[in-house]
């Protein structure tokens, strides 16, 4: 640990220290399947409304996509813009992808638009959630091609609903100059949903060819979380403690054993909290509103 001084600083110095942006010179792109403000059914969607907009606060270029789901609220609906259209190959379909952006709070936010897999009521619990959602990864790579200028230096995946985005973008699109440089990060809030589906899949879904197979290959099924961890740059859990938890059968729900191999780019940051959005002395959900002084 560095010696502090214990000259006292000026205010001046004090308050220009506060004020100054930490630029890593990346740009990240935060893939979700929900993001608060927009929808939440977990924690997750706080991480996501929460965490880019710290490291955007920090100097860092952070940008968060989610699909455009119907139950989205027209208040938030009406700061969108449309900004384009791709097409999304995902085996033999040929998909249509729209491409919405909204800024909030300094953060830039994309939709992806596609009626078919998104115009529904609530977010998961379909017959239909593995193609939905290997079809959200596959549109995350080819929106890139929309967003006016911003090449990602990092892709940030999130739970089994993104964990196909690294398993793509190696096996379909690392001889584009525009993603051959991208890293990936894929993060485990619970390792318990991991998407795992039929075999066939890996074919009729996701059009994997048979040398990548083996990617989303377990026990004869399909597992997104698998591909995930497989091909991520880094993979890393909300905390720790639970980063070594899930190296045992008992928290690692048929996982533990692939990561208990993938030591190596497996570690835990402790998820952090808005303290605005958390604040006891302004929550609109609370009972009575009270701070250190009231409590």
């Amino acid at each position: 640990m560095p010696v502090q001084s214990k000259t006292k600083k000026s205010a001046t110095s004090t308050k220009q220290e506060k004020n100054t942006k930490i630029d890593f010179g990346k740009k990240i792109l935060f893939a979700a399947s929900e993001a608060v403000p927009f929808i939440k059914t977990g924690g997750l969607a706080d991480v996501a409304g929460s965490l880019p907009k710290a490291l955007v606060d920090g100097g860092v270029d952070c940008r968060v996509i989610l699909p455009l789901y119907m139950d989205i609220k027209q208040e938030l609906r009406d700061k969108m813009t449309y900004i384009g259209n791709v097409y999304v190959n995902l085996s033999w379909r040929y998909q249509y992808c729209g491409l919405f952006k909204a800024e909030i709070d300094g953060v830039i936010y994309y939709l992806v638009d596609n009626e078919y897999y998104f115009k529904r009521s609530g977010l998961y619990g379909y017959y239909d959630d593995g193609e939905r959602f290997a079809f959200f990864a596959r549109a995350v790579i080819e929106s890139i091609r929309l967003m006016d200028g911003f090449a990602p230096d990092i892709i940030h995946s999130n739970d089994w609903q993104t964990a196909l985005i690294p398993v793509f973008l190696d096996v379909f699109y690392r001889g584009d100059e525009l993603y051959k440089n991208i890293k990936t990060v894929f993060t485990i809030h619970n390792i318990e949903f991991q998407g795992r589906y039929s075999g066939f899949m890996s074919g009729d879904v996701l059009g994997l060819p048979d040398w990548a197979r083996e990617y989303v290959d377990f026990d004869g099924d399909v597992n997104y979380m698998k591909g995930g961890i497989e091909r991520a740059n880094k993979v890393t859990t909300v905390s720790q403690t639970y980063a070594h938890e899930i190296l045992n059968s008992y928290f690692g729900y048929g996982m533990n054993n692939i990561l208990v191999n993938r030591q190596f780019k497996l570690s835990g940051i402790i998820n952090g909290i808005d303290v605005k959005a958390n604040d006891p002395k302004t929550d609109k959900h609370a009972y009575s509103n009270y701070d250190l002084n009231t409590i």
